[in-house]
């Protein structure tokens, strides 16, 4: 399924300087809990949050369809591949930290027990983010609960943590589905920080709106049946 993001992407270089402060306060709050050398990014966008990962002297690889302008990225181009995620994807090595951030729901539904798949194969510590439904957007096709891709992860073995959402709520300039969506996940038996296991949860506590959806939402659907009475 293909689908036009010029104007998405667009969008992105025009709020460029916004993206990139919410990706610094993302690892900041992220490096609390981990400390990864090394982070692969599946569905990168122009490498905002590895831009931010490299500055806290991660080692960095970005991965997203052809249609990304390099001229345009925050990163080095060497530091980019391009590859269909909608078809299984694998590296030559393991990351200390995998992430894909609002990516998911551009993929066809069919492909995401297998996305979430090579996300654990490529580290035991994954970030990951996605659309719920009817949170709208360009080319999201597979919107779903944040549990239900918790319960996905579960079923590879790995445990949903969420530390980042109430902390990211706090800057005033986050994006909302930061606020909303994104989720820690580590393979069962890893340790990890004390600070980290507090925010351990089970993926049936994992689906949460946030009240600027919920809104957001219920404005747009009267003013459709406002609009379908009008056309009586």
């Amino acid at each position: 399924m293909i689908h036009d993001y010029d104007g998405m992407f667009n969008g992105h270089v025009q709020q460029a300087e916004k993206r990139q402060a919410n990706a610094d306060v993302l690892t900041e709050i992220l490096w609390r809990y981990v400390q990864p050398k090394s982070v692969i990014d599946l569905g990168c966008g122009l490498g905002f949050f590895l831009n931010a990962c490299k500055g806290r002297g991660a080692s960095i690889q970005g991965i997203d369809g052809d249609w990304v302008d390099t001229e345009t990225m925050v990163i080095p181009k060497s530091r980019f591949k391009t590859a269909n995620l909608n078809q299984p994807f694998t590296a030559s090595k393991r990351y200390d930290l995998a992430a894909t951030i609002e990516v998911a729901e551009h993929l066809v539904p069919e492909r995401s027990e297998g996305f979430v798949s090579d996300l654990c194969a490529l580290s035991d510590v994954v970030l990951f983010s996605a659309g719920v439904p009817d949170q709208g957007g360009a080319g999201h096709v597979n919107l779903r609960w944040q549990g239900e891709w918790a319960e996905m992860f579960a079923a590879q073995g790995y445990a949903c943590f969420d530390p980042i959402r109430r902390r990211m709520a706090a800057f005033d300039r986050a994006y909302p589905w930061l606020m909303q969506n994104i989720l820690l996940y580590v393979k069962e038996g890893v340790e990890i920080s004390p600070f980290l296991e507090e925010h351990r949860t089970v993926p049936r506590a994992a689906s949460t709106i946030g009240y600027w959806h919920y809104r957001k939402r219920i404005k747009i659907l009267r003013q459709r049946i406002r609009a379908l009475r009008d056309g009586e």
